[in-house]
């Protein structure tokens, strides 16, 4: 079995909908049958409100992926949970064909 990577991607905004760029999103992943999550890192959202971190995941199986925001002075705190997603290995087929 091979290892997978996945792209976490958050999109920040405001109340009204508009981008909120230089925050800070942490993303944080787990098999869906633990309780413990995994620190997959930070980054900072851009002028679109984005921002994401890639994972590798070495065990193809259900997987609990979360981005949060912890708030600042002038907004709340939020977070988004993507539940039950499915991360399988890879696979290769062969086909030959023979004349008879």
């Amino acid at each position: 079995m091979g290892s997978r990577q996945v792209r976490l991607t958050a999109v920040l905004r405001d109340s009204a909908g508009s981008p909120l760029s230089g925050r800070t999103i942490s993303f944080a992943y787990k098999l869906s049958t633990a309780s413990a999550w995994t620190n997959a890192g930070t980054a900072n959202t851009d002028h679109t409100g984005t921002a994401s971190v890639t994972v590798t995941l070495t065990t193809p199986n259900t997987y609990d992926f979360r981005a949060s925001f912890a708030g600042d002075a002038q907004y709340d705190a939020s977070e988004a949970t993507v539940t039950n997603y499915a991360v399988r290995d890879r696979t290769t087929i062969t086909l030959t064909v023979t004349s008879l």
